[in-house]
C-alpha cells in the first residue's frame, strides 16, 4: 500500500493511511466522532478520560491492519478489514453506549426494513450498518459494493469466520484498542497486556472439514491471552463499573427518559426515535456530546427535570448512593421481580418502587433549596451484575482455539490460570441513588444506617 497520511497516536505511535482511508477520515460522518467521548462522563472520576470515538476508531483500524498482515490476508481482504475497522463505530450517538437505553426505549422497531436487522442486538449497530450503506460521502469514497460488504461483515460476518474474528470476536481489534486506550487516558494500568506477543501468536487455521479459515493462537500466546482476559476483567470492575461512573450513567439515562416521558421534549424524542429513515439519519448525525449538553441543558429548558439532572452532571453535583446490597441478600420471592425492573416494559412498576423509597428518606437529608430533591423522580434504582472473570470470558476467550497435536484444543482447557478461577464468583447488585445532603461523615453514616433496614424491608416485600 502507498501511504497518503501518517497520524501520531499516543497509544500506537504512527498510524498510516492510504488515499481512500484518508478520505474516509475527512468525511463529515467520521469527523463527527471527534465530539463523542469514548467513556461518557468517566472524566468526572478520571480527569484524563476525554478521549473520543475518533481516536478509538483509528486505533482499531491500526490493530486490525497489523493482524491482517500477521495472518497473511491478501490485499483485497486487508483493505476490507481496515475500512470495516475504521467505520465500525460511526453509528454511535451522544455519550456512546450510555444513551443506548434511550434508543431501545424510543426506537420504532416496526419500521426496520434492513434484512440484517434480525441479527443485531444493539440499535447503534443497526445505525452503523445503515450509515455505511447509505451515507453519500462514504458510498462515494468506498463504493456501494464494498460498503455493502463492510456492513455485512460487521453484521453477521460476510461468510468468512476469520475476517469476522478480526472485527468482532474474542480477540477482535476493538477490545484490544479500548483496553489499551481507556487504560492510558484514565491513567490506570489495569488494561495493559502484551499486544505484540498476542499478535505474534495468531494463526489462520483452515478447518479440514468445511475448509473455512478460523482464528487460532499458538501455545506461545497463552500467557499474553491470560493477560488480555485479566485486563478486560480489571477494566470492567475498576473503570467501566466504577461506583461514580454507575451514578453518572444512570443520571444521564434518567435525564433522557424523563425528558421524553415527563417533560415531553420533542427534540429529545426525535433524537432517539430511530425508524430507519433518511430523515432520522440526517438529524441524528448533527448531534454530539457538546451539542446535546448545550441544547438540553439550556435556559429555555430550565424548569424541566431533564435540565436539572444534566445541570447536576455539568457541575459534578451528583446523586449519592443511599443503599447498596448484593441481590442475593434480598428475599427469594422479590429477587427476580427486582431484576425484571431493568426491562423497558416495567418502567411504571420501577417508578412505583422508587416513589416508595423516596417517601422514607428523612426530611433533614433533603435539600430545601433543590427542586429536584422534592420529587420522587430524583430517586434512581440501579441493578447490575459483576461476572466472574471466568464467566465473563467463557463465551469469548474461553472458546479460542489453541494449536495442539493431534488436534486444536480450547484456551479454557490449556490455561492453568483460567481453570483455577472460581466461576461462582458472580454477583448481582442493587443500588439506590438520591439527591440527599449531609454535612459530615457522621451524618452520612447516620443516613445510610437509617436507610439500610427500611429499604431492605421494602425490597423484601416487593412483588
Amino acid at each position: 500500500m502507498t501511504w497518503e497520511r501518517a497520524i501520531r497516536d499516543p497509544v500506537h505511535d504512527f498510524i498510516r493511511l492510504n488515499s481512500k482511508e484518508a478520505k474516509v477520515i475527512d468525511s463529515p460522518i467520521f469527523q463527527r466522532l471527534r465530539g463523542i467521548r469514548q467513556l461518557a462522563f468517566a472524566h468526572l472520576v478520571y480527569p484524563g478520560a476525554h478521549h473520543t470515538r475518533f481516536e478509538h476508531s483509528l486505533g482499531v483500524f491500526h490493530l486490525a491492519g497489523k493482524m491482517a498482515i500477521r495472518l497473511k490476508l491478501n490485499d483485497e481482504q486487508r483493505q476490507l478489514i481496515r475500512l470495516a475497522a475504521l467505520v465500525h463505530d460511526i453509528g454511535h450517538g451522544p455519550f456512546s453506549h450510555v444513551s443506548e437505553k434511550a434508543l431501545d426505549i424510543c426506537a420504532n422497531k416496526d419500521h426496520f426494513t434492513q434484512p440484517s436487522a434480525a441479527n443485531v442486538t444493539n440499535i447503534h449497530e443497526l445505525l452503523t450498518q445503515n450509515f455505511i450503506r447509505k451515507d453519500p460521502a462514504l458510498v462515494s469514497i468506498i463504493g456501494q459494493d464494498d460498503c455493502d460488504k463492510i456492513a455485512l461483515l460487521l453484521a453477521k460476518g460476510y461468510d468468512d469466520p476469520l475476517l469476522k474474528a478480526l472485527i468482532s470476536g474474542p480477540l477482535d481489534s476493538d477490545k484490544q484498542d479500548y483496553l489499551l486506550r481507556d487504560s492510558y487516558y484514565c491513567g490506570v494500568k489495569y488494561g495493559i497486556f502484551d499486544v505484540e506477543q498476542m499478535h505474534r501468536a495468531l494463526i489462520a487455521f483452515t478447518d479440514p472439514g468445511d475448509q473455512t479459515a478460523q482464528l487460532m493462537i499458538s501455545k506461545d500466546g497463552i500467557h499474553a491471552l491470560e493477560q488480555f482476559v485479566m485486563a478486560k476483567y480489571y477494566m470492567t470492575t475498576q473503570v467501566y463499573r466504577h461506583k461514580i461512573r454507575l451514578i453518572t450513567d444512570e443520571m444521564l439515562v434518567r435525564a433522557i427518559t424523563i425528558g421524553i416521558e415527563r417533560d415531553h421534549i420533542q427534540e429529545l424524542h426525535k433524537l432517539y426515535a430511530y425508524d430507519g429513515s433518511a430523515e432520522f439519519r440526517t438529524q441524528y448525525i448533527q448531534w454530539d456530546d457538546s451539542r446535546f449538553m448545550n441544547h438540553f441543558c439550556s435556559e429555555k429548558l430550565r424548569e424541566t427535570y431533564c435540565y436539572k439532572l444534566l445541570d447536576r452532571l455539568r457541575k459534578r453535583h451528583l446523586l449519592k448512593k443511599i443503599y447498596g446490597r448484593p441481590l442475593k441478600e434480598i428475599s427469594d420471592n422479590s429477587r427476580d421481580e427486582i431484576e425484571k425492573l431493568q426491562n423497558p416494559e416495567n418502567q411504571e412498576k420501577r417508578a412505583e418502587l422508587e416513589s416508595a423509597i423516596y417517601e422514607i428518606i428523612p426530611e433533614e437529608f433533603k435539600d430545601p433549596f433543590d427542586s429536584l430533591s422534592r420529587d420522587a423522580y430524583s430517586v434512581i434504582l440501579n441493578f447490575y451484575r459483576f461476572k466472574s472473570v471466568k464467566e465473563q470470558s467463557r463465551n469469548d476467550e474461553g472458546s479460542i482455539l489453541v494449536r495442539s497435536l493431534p488436534k486444536p484444543t480450547m484456551f479454557e482447557e490449556e490455561s492453568t490460570l483460567f481453570r483455577s478461577i472460581d466461576e461462582k464468583l458472580t454477583e448481582a447488585h442493587v443500588e439506590i441513588y438520591a439527591p440527599v445532603i449531609y454535612k459530615s461523615p457522621n451524618e452520612r453514616r447516620t443516613l445510610l444506617r437509617e436507610m439500610d433496614k427500611t429499604i431492605t424491608d421494602i425490597l423484601n416485600q416487593f412483588k
